[in-house]
């Protein structure tokens, strides 16, 4: 009877997990306010809109019901309902405001919309969505720390939220669902989702603000929710309709190329040398790291080579006191003497960061626009300024240049507050750029295109919403040397915000010097990002033994197929508090090879944790359905662990980590009784394999170069052969179920070499 009874709970439990899993969500009118559902299940309430009044008054009021249909836009089939605002009291001459709901078949997502009739808003919150969240056990959302930057925040209360939030993340104290949240942009108005104290007490709201005093929105998109038990689909599923549905500009980051210059190992001036660059010291670290064999695929003249006064920018050329022989000379010696494939330059979104000086030679014959304290920018309005960007790129390109790193971007409001709403100016400012570099800077012969570009000082709305050509863009902030906890809150930073930043661009995890103490731990980082790879070591400084892990001897970077992102079980945690390491998973798919990558790393004290697949996305684990064994080997003490995909093997490997440690895991599939792990000597190991075909008893592994190889064997091999040669058992290693082939044993010769291994039988 007890055996039936616990057979009748777990049922129970499986089909509430199942009913909750593939609920709906709906819009309920309750009592002139709205309830977001899902299912039977309650998420928001006591929704709301309140206005906030260009003079200080605002106007709120009971919602009625406006309408109910049906239709179809470009992101697919919706059901659609409308709510009116009735004002309490004075409707301060607002003579309409329509709350848009629209929920889409395909994804689930609903998004909202107000449409908006009446004089002008309040720059700051003009359009506040105010809600409750029901039932809220935990989250996590990416916060505004900057104008610039985001960072994690983590919360049990949702209450204790702060007010300028991009993303929101959040479970409910029942049920295996994650709850996603995004404010959206557009009409002039941009959107942000988080607390705000009104009338002394704390409200969850919605905002959307334009900047601009006397801006009156007619159509503002607010907010895109999706839900579902698995967190790392919701924002594909919420950008994509919400994207599509408000007709933005931007597009998302796998809709667009990655640039082939991001593909190589590069190095960059700004740590190095900062604004003390000159010609001669570039020549000389790039000399130096010829001599040590480094591979380098791009040089990044960084900041400081710009002819500037006053903070302003007075030509386009070089400042000739540090490049006597203008920027074309250097770009030739790097090409033509060292054999650098490409070289970029560094400069601001508004010309240098004080803007344009005026009556320079580089203001002359663009379209300028005057913004505050009298700061000239590249006019931002109806394509006026494209021409500043045009003339500026064609000469580089002219001279040797094939990508640019424009910094500064959140600086827009700095040139533009109170004068135009900023959606506006960000998403002219972006069109001109971008419509230039295109020109210039674009690698068309890859199959989708990429754009030579890297976003930087750019995590804001106006900025990632109108990325419509450009996909990378720096993802924390600035890699600071001098500071010592800067290690731990980089990759802390970094990580949680590829959950959000990753949808539109690749994160670029800034430089780093591998003369650093915590060079390895940086490096391991970037091992794994999924985004470009660039150092920034002075003359003499750079350690081969670490940049050379990162890349094949050509230059090229070894990769995952897609940004690290936060294992599922520390997403809503916060491990700078918890005595837990950080975790985060890349995964590697090549023919025949299923990897991934889980790095590990301290970024509070002394820790210690445990890995298991379940802790990482669907990577085809279970093979349809089977229960597939996967084979760990943790990169510091070269062991293997058998870990099983079933979510009821319990299978885990525990580690412990130092003060300033972190370890890699590679996780690779067991197929007829071998697990490739790939290169051994390479951060990111799997990524150095270019196929694995099984058959006739035999895996074959080839591989994009020599190196030491290392595989899991669930016995001793019979034979082992390099390119068709036969290894004597003198020339690899089976201890602990891994095989190793040190590269001795490859040879001399370069590029792909083919590793062949045939085990006994059982």
């Amino acid at each position: 009877m007890r055996k039936q009874l616990l057979l009748l709970a777990l049922f129970l439990l499986a089909a509430t997990a199942s009913a909750q899993t593939n609920a709906q969500s709906t819009i309920v009118l309750n009592r002139g306010q709205l309830q977001l559902r899902r299912g039977e299940g309650l998420v928001m309430t006591l929704m709301r809109v309140r206005l906030r009044l260009a003079d200080g008054a605002a106007v709120s009021g009971e919602l009625e019901a406006a309408g109910q249909d049906a239709g179809t836009d470009a992101a697919g089939r919706f059901e659609r309902q409308r709510f009116r605002l009735k004002p309490n009291g004075d409707a301060r001459g607002i003579k309409a405001a329509v709350l848009e709901v629209r929920r889409y078949q395909n994804s689930g997502t609903v998004v909202a919309w107000l449409d908006y009739e009446g004089p002008a808003l309040a720059p700051r919150e003009g359009v506040q969505l105010v809600s409750s969240l029901d039932r809220f056990a935990r989250g996590m959302a990416t916060k505004r720390f900057k104008i610039y930057w985001t960072a994690p925040v983590f919360f049990s209360d949702y209450r204790f939220l702060g007010p300028a939030n991009q993303l929101m993340l959040w479970r409910q104290t029942e049920g295996p669902e994650y709850h996603l949240l995004v404010p959206l942009a557009g009409g002039g108005m941009l959107g942000e989702v988080g607390v705000s104290e009104i009338e002394w007490r704390p409200e969850f709201r919605v905002a959307a603000s334009s900047y601009e005093p006397d801006f009156a929105p007619r159509r503002v998109p607010l907010f895109a929710y999706a839900a579902g038990a698995d967190p790392y689909k919701l924002p594909r599923e919420a950008y994509e309709t919400a994207f599509a549905a408000t007709g933005q500009y931007g597009r998302l980051r796998w809709q667009k190329g990655y640039p082939e210059v991001f593909k190589r190992l590069g190095w960059c001036s700004w740590n190095a040398y900062g604004q003390g660059v000159t010609a001669d010291k570039i020549l000389a670290s790039v000399r130096s790291m010829r001599e040590k064999q480094i591979p380098l695929g791009f040089v990044l003249v960084d900041d400081g080579w710009l002819s500037v006064k006053d903070q302003k920018l007075t030509a386009f050329d070089a400042d000739p006191s540090k490049f006597p022989g203008g920027m074309a000379a250097l770009a030739r010696r790097l090409r033509e003497e060292y054999n650098v494939p490409h070289v970029g330059v560094w400069h601001t979104f508004q010309g240098y960061w004080n803007g344009v000086e005026p009556d320079s030679e580089a203001a002359r014959g663009h379209g300028l626009f005057k913004g505050l304290e009298g700061k000239l920018l590249p006019d931002p309005r109806e394509g006026r300024g494209e021409s500043f960007y045009e003339d500026w790129y064609g000469r580089l390109k002219g001279w040797g240049y094939d990508f640019v790193k424009v910094d500064g971007q959140g600086n827009t409001v700095k040139f533009t507050d109170g004068l135009m709403p900023l959606f506006d100016a960000g998403g002219g400012a972006h069109r001109n750029l971008q419509s230039a570099a295109e020109k210039f800077f674009t690698d068309s012969a890859q199959p989708r295109p990429g754009l030579g570009l890297i976003n930087c000082m750019e995590m804001t709305l106006e900025n990632v919403y109108n990325w419509r050509t450009s996909n990378v863009a720096r993802s924390s902030d600035d890699y600071q040397p001098e500071l010592k906890h800067n290690p731990k809150d980089h990759v802390f930073q970094n990580a949680y915000n590829a959950f959000w930043l990753a949808n539109f661009a690749y994160p670029d995890w800034d430089m780093f010097e591998s003369h650093d103490p915590a060079a390895e731990y940086h490096a391991a980082a970037r091992a794994v990002s999924g985004g470009p790879v660039y150092f920034t070591d002075e003359a003499g400084q750079e350690r081969p033994e670490i940049l050379k892990r990162l890349a094949l001897a050509d230059g090229r970077l070894l990769m995952p197929d897609e940004p690290a992102q936060v294992t599922r079980d520390l997403l809503l945690s916060d491990p700078s508090i918890e005595p837990v390491p950080l975790k985060v998973f890349a995964p590697v798919t090549r023919p025949g090879l299923r990897a991934c990558v889980v790095a590990a790393f301290n970024v509070n004290k002394t820790v210690a944790g445990e890995a298991g697949v379940l802790d990482i996305d669907d990577l085809g684990w279970s093979g349809g359905g089977a229960m597939a064994t996967v084979a760990a080997y943790r990169t510091l003490d070269r062991s293997v662990t058998l870990l099983e995909a079933h979510p009821d093997a319990g299978t885990r490997m525990p580690f412990g980590l130092n003060a300033a440690g972190y370890e890699l895991l590679t996780l690779a599939t067991v197929e007829g009784d071998v697990a490739v792990f790939g290169l051994l000597d390479k951060y990111l190991s799997p990524a150095a394999v270019v196929s694995v075909t099984r058959g006739g008893g035999a895996t074959v592994v080839r591989l994009a170069e020599a190196g030491d190889f290392g595989a899991w064997l669930a016995r001793r091999p019979l034979r082992v052969e390099v390119d068709g040669r036969s290894l004597s058992s003198s020339s690899y290693t089976y201890i602990g179920g891994v095989l190793r082939v040190p590269r001795e044993s490859f040879g001399a010769r370069g590029g792909e070499r083919e590793v062949r291994i045939v085990l006994g039988r059982r």
